[in-house]
Order: structure tokens, then sequence, then C-alpha cells
């Protein structure tokens, strides 16, 4: 199983990517030579629309900066995210070939599949890095429109092509046969089957130990489970003791920079139950909506709404 390690970038959702060079390159120590992990995600690529902070906002600069602080040759082994509904769209702003960057990683909700695709391919030709297309949210995405979007997919050159359980709402044993015809699919233009699992209902561990079974070969791990909203699978559970034990060291040294205090745990459970973003969740702990109101209040969403967070709907 490929893994790519996602804790800087997705995790760093519950530090506002105010990593410390500390954590950074003593992260980097204990993954960069570990052999089960194919890359680190160092975060996302000169975006600004949520946060200002270093690892949301990457660029070719901080890279250089890591990798001489940790005595590395290339970049062989980093990969950025960029959101394609976040990110900019001029190819200049990338960087190009003779940079060496892994992997480029675009993520894409369902209204922008079709121009995600085409940046993609150009994303492609301009880096001559290992491209991945993330498709988000795919909870609500039903067979039919998941297969033409991998079909629409192999055309653009990708390298992986990768599932989102972004709302942790998925059950692989329920779902094994619509799950595992998506992965032969993908396999079948000579593509990397990817899953990206979220862990709001407890389910990811479980459906790591189902991917093999339909079909993937790649999935993202971070250390503690740190991600957005309920988290992810954890790093340190799929990997083995004798690989783990600098990662081990490195997450007890960290513990108190990796612990999340602000998870809303319960109301995630009902975020992932009715397949829509934890934002919903995030803001009604915010408010100190009970539960059973915050139910109430989500249960009638559908469409888009349930994709992207809309204000109106927690509003007294």
């Amino acid at each position: 199983m490929n893994l790519i390690d996602v804790t800087l970038r997705d995790g760093g959702h519950q530090v506002k990517f105010d990593w410390s060079d500390n954590f950074v390159d003593s992260h980097i120590t204990a993954l960069i030579n570990t052999p089960s992990i194919n890359f680190i995600e160092m975060g996302y690529w000169k975006q600004t629309a949520k946060y200002s902070n270093k690892f949301y906002n990457l660029n070719e600069n901080h890279l250089q900066d890591i990798a001489l602080r940790n005595n590395l040759n290339n970049f062989n082994k980093f990969c950025i995210m960029i959101d394609y509904h976040y990110s900019k769209h001029v190819l200049e702003e990338y960087p190009n070939k003779d940079f060496g960057l892994g992997m480029v990683r675009l993520a894409s909700k369902s209204e922008y599949i079709s121009k995600s695709f085409q940046f993609a391919e150009k994303l492609k030709n301009r880096t001559e890095s290992k491209i991945s297309i993330n498709f988000v949210n795919i909870a609500n995405y039903d067979e039919k429109t998941l297969k033409r979007c991998v079909e629409l997919a192999s055309n653009s050159g990708v390298d992986f092509i990768y599932l989102a359980d972004t709302h942790g709402s998925i059950d692989l044993e329920k779902e094994y046969t619509k799950y595992s015809d998506i992965a032969s699919l993908i396999k079948s233009y000579n593509i990397t089957p990817g899953f990206h699992l979220h862990d709001h209902s407890g389910k990811a561990y479980f459906n790591y130990r189902n991917l093999l079974k339909c079909g993937f070969s790649s999935t993202d791990v971070s250390l503690f489970g740190m991600g957005k909203g309920g988290g992810n699978l954890r790093l340190e559970n799929v990997i083995s003791v004798p690989e783990n034990l600098k990662i081990l060291d490195h997450l007890k040294k960290y513990n108190s920079v990796l612990s999340v205090s602000s998870n809303p745990y319960s109301y995630n459970i009902i975020s992932s139950h009715l397949t829509m973003t934890d934002q919903y969740a995030l803001r009604a702990m915010q408010l100190g909506i009970e539960i059973s109101d915050f139910y109430s209040k989500v249960k009638f969403i559908e469409g888009l709404d349930k994709d992207n967070y809309s204000e109106e709907v927690l509003m007294p």
C-alpha cells in the first residue's frame, strides 16, 4: 500500500497552518527515510483564501529552505495540495519541471470537475511531476457520476485518482461493490487508485483494512490522525513497529502540538451521518447548539449545501 503523509497539510487545519520550523524538521527527519511513506505532503500551494500562515501559502523558497535545513538534495518525496476552488489558475505560479517536485495533488468539488481535469493536464505538462486528482465529498456521488468522472480524468494524464471520504461517512464493507468497481475502472487506465479516509464516524481504520480488498493501492495517513474535522487514518497505526520507532519518538516529543482539543466529535457524528461538510459541526459547537437541535436544523439540507457550508442553516 502506498502511503502519503498529510500531517502538515490536512493536520494544518487544526493549528491554522502555523507549524514551527523545529516541528517540521523533526517530522521530516522521522519520515523521509521511512520506506512505507511514499510522499510527505507539505501543505497548500500559494493559497490565501482561509489563512495567511506559511503552510497554507507555500512557495518554492519555503520548500528550498526546508530542504536545505534537512540536507535534502531533491524534492522527490515532497508533494503539495491545491484546491481548484481556492487556488490560482495561472500556470506560471506553479513550479516548473526543473524544480523536481515529487507530486502535485489537485482537489476538486463536483461543480468544478471539468475545469479541474483541464487544469490537471496543464499542470502535468508544466511540472512534469506526478499528478493526483482528488474527488472530494464522494459520499454524495452516485456510482454512474463517479464512473463518468474517472473516465474524464483518465484523459488528463494523471497518475493517481483519489476518492476523498470528506465527510467520514462511507462504509467500505457495505459499499464494497460500488468502490471495488471504481478501483477496477481506475486501474484499467493504468492509473493508481487511492482513498483519503476521514474518521468522523470512527471507521477510518476499518475502511483501511478493506481498501486492498476493494483494489485500492494508495491511502493518506497523518500523525495522531491530525486533519480537518474528525481527522484521518492514523499513520502510527498502519506501518510496522520497526519502521515506527522514530515516528513514535517524534510523536511523543510533540504530543502537545498534535493533540486536538477543539474537535467537535459528537457533532461530527451527525454531519457524517448526513454526509455533509463538518463545517456545520464546528460552527454548531462554537454556537453551543445542543446535539438534538443541531440534527433538527441540518437534517433537511440537500444539494450543494451539503458540501458547501451555508451560514443561514444554523441561524436562530
